[in-house]
């Protein structure tokens, strides 16, 4: 995997004492030990930190890696990588499937081109890591574009083991380009690609999908693919069906459970901002919420007394209000802006005609903390929705005073909920109160 570097800065030699970065193995025993145990006596894989020349291509300088990163880079690898595969694939799978060798460096390898290696496979059984001097564990964008290569390498090896699906080289076969340094990130994705990395050839096209999929998540692939042009969308949508199909057909490795898996490390472990709910309804990806207690989502993954109790008595008063037993069948949250939203209810009268009634709320929202407070707005216009909305108040009153009666935090909920379910669902839960909560279907279409 290449970035691009826009510039380079030439210094004068200088004498570097190595004895700073090429450790004595007497004196890292600690560290030492702490590979073994974790990679080699487990899973028979080698971290080779020490330089070598052995290692790397004969054109490229690189320096040593310094010591004190090895640790915190191997256990992005361990708990981002390694951890999400042996609980989808299982043991058996690791030890066959993932590289026995890990080589470090310190700097960067770079390109005639001007572009830096982050990583490369070799063989089908190693991976070099380079760059990993300015490793800083606390940087969730540094650690998570590493883990991307990461992910993007063993896809690599994945594809030398067992070929790549054929279909997937078609998909955009005639905007391959050896060029891609000069494509713009709006063009690479208006054209149906990741990257613009992923525009050089489908190998490099196939593990970039794969691992943007896995570490940015399934609402940064969505939102990219939204904002590209039909035919672009077209061509991402396409690509990760083959790549879904791949893994779990060819591999017999669940890619929505290993994305589970990564994406559960990426948002509570290194907290990544671009992978949080808050962060895409700021971003204006996810337009709404509907809410069905009849599903049979909330009888497998629960919903909280609370909001359970105000939706029921909204049910009851609903059907109460003049005495004409309407129905309520769902409800659904519509994010007009990040300081706006209306209430829909869908309800249905006694011969069966069905009615939308709509209530106007204001929004007060924090796209980085999450934090929401709803407040009761006027009605925005006199259609027919909001006529209805005047009709039954008496009865939608109850999820009103549910919604405006306490601070909310916007997160992915619920936690225990289903792997064909995990990248459609979210909601609110009352701040410092987590069993107090409710979520539904995520919508990316305003309605």
């Amino acid at each position: 995997m290449f970035i691009t570097i826009q510039s380079c800065k030439k210094e004068d030699s200088a004498s570097i004492d190595l004895t700073k970065y090429v450790d004595n193995p007497v004196a890292n025993t600690t560290l030492d030990s702490w590979l073994k145990t974790t990679f080699l006596d487990p899973y028979n894989m080698d971290v080779i930190y020490r330089y070598s020349d052995f290692y790397k291509d004969n054109d490229k300088v690189v320096s040593p890696a310094n010591p004190a990163n090895v640790q915190p880079q191997m256990q992005t690898v361990l708990e981002g990588f390694i951890d999400p595969y042996k609980k989808v694939a299982g043991i058996p799978f690791i030890k066959k499937m993932l590289p026995k060798e890990w080589v470090l460096y310190g700097s960067g390898a770079y390109q005639t081109d001007g572009s830096m290696i982050l990583a490369t496979a070799s063989a089908g059984k190693r991976v070099t890591i380079y760059d990993l001097n300015n490793f800083d564990a606390n940087n969730a964008d540094g650690v998570t574009r590493k883990l991307r290569t990461i992910h993007h390498e063993f896809t690599h090896i994945l594809n030398q083991l067992v070929a790549m699906p054929t279909d997937f080289q078609t998909i955009t076969k005639s905007t391959y380009t050896a060029t891609w340094t000069t494509v713009s990130d709006a063009t690479a994705r208006d054209n149906g690609y990741v990257s613009p990395y992923a525009s050089s050839q489908p190998g490099e096209d196939f593990a970039e999908t794969t691992s943007h999929l896995l570490v940015l998540g399934q609402a940064w692939f969505d939102a990219r693919a939204n904002a590209s042009t039909t035919v672009g969308k077209a061509a991402l949508k396409a690509k990760e069906a083959s790549v879904v199909q791949y893994f779990t057909i060819n591999l017999g490795v669940d890619f929505r459970a290993l994305q589970r898996e990564v994406q559960n490390v990426v948002r509570n472990t290194y907290k990544l901002p671009s992978a949080s709910f808050p962060y895409w309804i700021g971003q204006g990806l996810f337009k709404n919420i509907t809410i069905d207690l009849s599903k049979p989502v909330y009888a497998s993954s629960g919903i909280s007394t609370n909001f359970s109790a105000a939706y029921q008595a909204s049910v009851t008063a609903v059907a109460a209000v003049g005495n004409a037993n309407r129905k309520l069948n769902y409800i659904r949250l519509d994010f007009i802006s990040t300081t706006a939203a209306n209430l829909y209810l869908n309800y249905t009268n006694t011969a069966g005609s069905t009615f939308d009634a709509l209530y106007a709320l204001n929004m007060t929202f924090n796209s980085t903390t999450g934090a929401t407070k709803f407040t009761a707005g006027t009605p925005r216009d006199t259609t027919t929705p909001w006529t209805n909305a005047t009709v039954i108040q008496a009865g939608v009153q109850p999820l009103i005073n549910y919604l405006t009666g306490s601070n909310f935090i916007a997160d992915w909920m619920p936690a225990n909920i289903s792997t064909d379910n995990y990248n459609s669902y979210g909601g609110f839960y009352v701040s410092g109160t987590p069993s107090n909560y409710f979520y539904g279907l995520l919508g990316q279409t305003a309605l």
